[in-house]
């Protein structure tokens, strides 16, 4: 065969070009991202809709029906399953494989649109989204203190921490569990309002309209130029009770003769608790095409650097690292790949009796697995555990390939030929079968990259 005859009549090419596969083979290694499994999206979309105030049934008649409707009527769908909540509407919209998720995102949104005139006007913006592995928490993280409120705990860490960590590379999503937002709450007298003839839609009135900041102009001087913003958002209960709501007989009437105002914070939602004391949970998703260990790690970078800032008696703790989980799988899995290569010298050495041909054998391993290596990087896969299978599998077939050929070559110089013809002719006379069973292997795996689902995805 052409690549047999070139190596043995060019032995130090092939040398030369051995090493070069090796040296690339490492580097290529270390530029591989690693992660638990292949990047394989799901085709679901989920469509949440909110329409406040209204009962499941109004939901669904005047809202879920005529978007699932639409929804059906995009091509490349498979099944839309939806359903009415108080106030809420959830679909879920299953497509084909061989549809791409961001067209079908955009022909949904284009769909809505088309007959958002005929939904209710109450009803807010759908929440389209595209269901996939990145939706997991990669790093989730418990703020806790010993001198800090549950709302100064979560002033602290949104939206300072989430901004900060929403900057790296990498990051998706930051979310804040447990945590408990400020609250100015009003609370109205009946009887003060009707003693002074003041109604509840003017104290409303009031509130939007004076409640407020907003830029009215700028005034440039000969060396700068500065910005005039008129300063009137409120900020605490003693601000509130000299808003003017109303004027009766000259007299101006403020919301504090009619309300009392109170400070507190928004009813909870979610709880966060750490070591058994209340806390705030931040969770962190990734970006689809990062790997897992490198956007896990510049976060736990990041963290340790918000530690040394944070207040005293303020701690912050890694409660969930999936990098490390990954990490140790792909690590696993490597184990498990050099031990099996070890093992499968070691047969080789046992049954052939025969360190040279042990050696011989033993050098395609490293030089084949490090030259794969150049291909997944080329090729933009990462170095998770469906490729390290595959390169476990391909171990086994190149040994039984070098151990077929090495034995011919041995078998031709026992027969008085010469190392150069002997390697000639033995390789050249098994070379096809070799190659013929290598081929039929592939055969048998290559139908299930064309498997539909989820699986065939993985395969590919």
């Amino acid at each position: 065969m052409f690549i047999s005859d070139f190596a043995i009549k060019r032995p130090l090419i092939t040398v030369v070009s051995m090493l070069a596969l090796a040296v690339f083979g490492i580097f290529a290694l270390l530029k591989l991202k690693t992660d638990e499994f292949p990047d394989v999206a799901p085709p679901f979309v989920s469509v949440g809709i909110v329409y406040p105030g209204a009962s499941p049934d109004i939901v669904e008649k005047q809202v879920l029906d005529p978007v699932e409707e639409q929804i059906q009527a995009i091509s490349g769908v498979k099944q839309v399953m939806g359903k009415a909540y108080d106030g809420y509407a959830l679909i879920l919209v299953e497509f084909l494989f061989e549809k791409d998720l961001n067209e079908a995102t955009q022909d949904i949104r284009d769909g809505i649109s088309t007959i958002r005139s005929d939904l209710p006007i109450e009803m807010k913006e759908p929440i389209i989204k595209k269901e996939n592995d990145t939706d997991r928490p990669i790093v989730s993280l418990a703020l806790s203190s010993t001198t800090l409120s549950p709302a100064e705990m979560t002033r602290l860490v949104d939206p300072g921490i989430t901004r900060e960590l929403r900057s790296l590379p990498g990051v998706a999503d930051v979310l804040v569990f447990g945590k408990q937002e400020r609250e100015l709450t009003v609370e109205l007298k009946p009887q003060a309002l009707q003693a002074v003839g003041v109604s509840v839609g003017q104290v409303v009135q009031a509130l939007q309209l004076q409640n407020l900041a907003s830029p009215v102009g700028h005034v440039t001087g000969s060396l700068d130029e500065r910005s005039i913003r008129l300063k009137g958002r409120l900020e605490n209960p003693e601000e509130f009770t000299h808003l003017v709501v109303a004027e009766r007989n000259g007299q101006l009437i403020r919301l504090g003769q009619v309300a009392e105002i109170k400070d507190g914070t928004i009813e909870p939602r979610t709880l966060a608790l750490y070591d058994s004391r209340e806390a705030v949970g931040v969770d962190v998703k990734k970006s689809k095409g990062y790997s897992t260990t490198d956007v896990a790690d510049r976060l736990i970078k990041r963290v340790d650097e918000i530690k040394k800032r944070l207040p005293p008696g303020t701690t912050i703790e890694v409660v969930k690292n999936s990098g490390t989980r990954v990490d140790h799988a792909v690590r696993n899995v490597q184990e498990a790949l050099v031990e099996g290569a070890i093992l499968t010298v070691l047969v080789v050495f046992l049954f052939l009796n025969s360190w040279r041909s042990t050696v011989i054998t033993g050098l395609a391993l490293p030089v084949s697995v490090l030259a794969s290596f150049i291909a997944v990087w080329v090729m933009g896969f990462k170095l998770e555990t469906m490729s390290l299978l595959g390169l476990s599998l391909a171990i086994g077939i190149l040994i039984d390939d070098a151990i077929v050929v090495r034995e011919n070559i041995v078998r031709h110089v026992e027969m008085g030929k010469d190392h150069y013809t002997a390697s000639r002719e033995g390789t050249d006379e098994i070379g096809l079968a070799v190659a013929a069973t290598t081929f039929s292997i592939l055969a048998v795996f290559v139908p299930i990259g064309f498997m539909p689902g989820i699986g065939g995805q993985w395969f590919k």
